[in-house]
């Protein structure tokens, strides 16, 4: 997928139906008369809504600000956390996508890239990688960095609860580090879900520290000192349509990483279907039926 097919797949992020690109180029246009601006560098400024809802707002300012030292500060967690390697933990991640030369895989929130390049390595030769964030300074660095040889990249600002692509575009989905944050998390989890692919991998995390561990005295003091931490896994806004759903703690179980694979559509219990060997009709129905509060 070269650059003009790349921005030619974009949709509307609120309505996913289809936008115009400019003859020069440089921008794409809503059905509504809504202008997403395309960047000199290729970087395409999809983020919807134009004006970021606070909590948003607030983690783009920070990363904007944060974008030079993000990643030593990054490394200084890993090690505090039971001294982590960082290197094989973010193998680990990128993994559990299942990612194969020539696949088309989304980052939703790349930063400064440093998982983007091992999504890189997994789909080239021939593949395609399309890296997001909600920092222009993060993602003009991650741009910066990343080598394209052998392999599609293309970079938009974006908001994960609003992609701007057609259902079932890619084979993985992958985002680490901002879910916990986010002001339309259960909407980002249908989104991320919605455009990969029946048979297709989502892995998302971020902070939270293990419920066995919370009363011990590093780890409280780790929860007093960032408040982060404190977060519950968000089990709950994971959409209905997946399967083979698997729960990890990574680096000092201080952070989780889920992965699910995504289905057509969500299961369903055959609540008629009699239960065999009964010399009268049972079901699972019949049984609710009788069933006291």
């Amino acid at each position: 997928m070269d650059q003009k097919e790349f921005l030619e797949s974009l949709v509307c992020p609120l309505t996913g139906t289809p936008l115009t690109l400019a003859a020069d180029g440089k921008t794409l246009t809503s059905q509504d008369g809504t202008v997403y601006e395309i960047g000199d560098t290729g970087i395409v400024n999809m983020l919807y809504p134009k004006e970021l809802l606070p909590e948003d707002a607030r983690e783009q300012y920070l990363y904007d600000q944060a974008f030079l030292r993000y990643d030593r500060g990054v490394s200084w967690v890993f090690e505090t956390l039971n001294h982590s390697d960082e290197a094989s933990t973010r193998q680990f991640f990128i993994d559990l996508m299942e990612l194969k030369p020539g696949m088309t895989a989304l980052e939703v929130g790349a930063g400064t890239g440093k998982d983007s390049a091992l999504i890189l390595d997994r789909v080239r030769p021939g593949g395609t990688a399309v890296l997001s964030d909600l920092s222009p300074n993060m993602l003009k660095l991650a741009q910066d960095k990343l080598s394209t040889e052998d392999v599609n990249v293309h970079y938009f600002l974006g908001n994960g609860s609003y992609l701007p692509f057609p259902d079932d575009t890619f084979d993985a989905v992958f985002h680490f580090g901002g879910i916990n944050t986010f002001s339309e998390r259960k909407r980002a989890f249908d989104e991320l879900t919605r455009v990969v692919r029946p048979g297709g991998k989502v892995v998302v995390g971020d902070e939270s520290v293990a419920p066995w561990l919370r009363n011990t005295p590093t780890y409280a003091t780790l929860l007093k000192a960032n408040p982060l931490f404190r977060a519950e896994v968000p089990i709950e806004d994971v959409p209905a349509n997946i399967e083979n759903f698997k729960l990890h703690y990574v680096f000092g179980n201080a952070f989780y990483i889920m992965e699910y694979r995504v289905t057509a559509k969500a299961p369903e219990v055959d609540i008629d279907l009699p239960i065999p060997g009964k010399d009268f009709v049972d079901t699972w129905r019949i049984r609710a039926e009788k069933a006291v509060d």
